[in-house]
């Protein structure tokens, strides 16, 4: 199966098959990313690997995954973790083709719902129009101070690498005497991961 992007939609060639798809027909996008690796002679040979889901209304799913040219980095460089997350793509701006648009509309639909009083579904989070709800916690807007999409290469706790949904907010008695706490999630188990970090940004000031 291939995909075509373009101006206002997407095409799907499957075979013999082609189905034509407009972004309003786009349900549910998700995108992460992840790096492929191997060491030779004292330098690390990595490529970026840009992951999108895509599903459509009626019920069709497609999954990409595109791979950046390879780089060589000096391995000493490389264990210092001091890479960028977001480096120069030719990959990215295809995928932000496809994200922006369906994000879009996805966010002016999720706005509508709230103000009328709905929720809205992001896989483990719900949003209301007064905030947050995860795993019985309910998480109002003002208290968030940061949510966002991020990738981590090293961390000494496992549980923070990879492609993840980031929040911070703010709580009484916190862990450990901080007035804060964090939220970690996997990219790929948040759909619409854009749209919930729009509707964070817009809503928490």
């Amino acid at each position: 199966m291939t995909l075509a992007v373009h101006d206002d939609g997407v095409v799907l060639t499957d075979g013999d098959e082609r189905r034509t798809y407009g972004w309003s027909e786009v349900a549910h996008v998700w995108r992460a990313n992840d790096m492929d690796g191997e060491a030779a002679d004292g330098s690390m040979i990595t490529k970026w690997l840009h992951e999108l889901l895509l599903e459509f209304t009626d019920g069709t799913v497609v999954n990409s995954l595109l791979a950046d040219p390879p780089v060589v980095t000096p391995e000493a460089a490389f264990r210092t973790g001091r890479l960028s997350s977001s480096p120069p793509s030719v990959i990215a701006p295809v995928m932000q083709r496809v994200n922006a648009p369906v994000t879009e509309l996805h966010l002016a639909r999720a706005k509508a719902a709230l103000a009328a009083g709905g929720q809205v579904e992001f896989g483990p989070l719900t949003a209301t129009a007064d905030g947050l709800h995860h795993d019985g916690r309910k998480i109002p807007w003002h208290t968030i101070t940061s949510c966002r999409y991020a990738f981590v290469i090293f961390h000494e706790d496992e549980d923070e690498l990879g492609a993840m949904l980031r929040m911070e907010y703010e709580v009484d008695g916190g862990a450990n005497g901080f007035p804060f706490a964090w939220l970690r999630i996997p990219a790929l188990d948040v759909p619409d991961l854009d749209v919930l970090v729009r509707l964070a940004d817009e809503n928490r000031t």
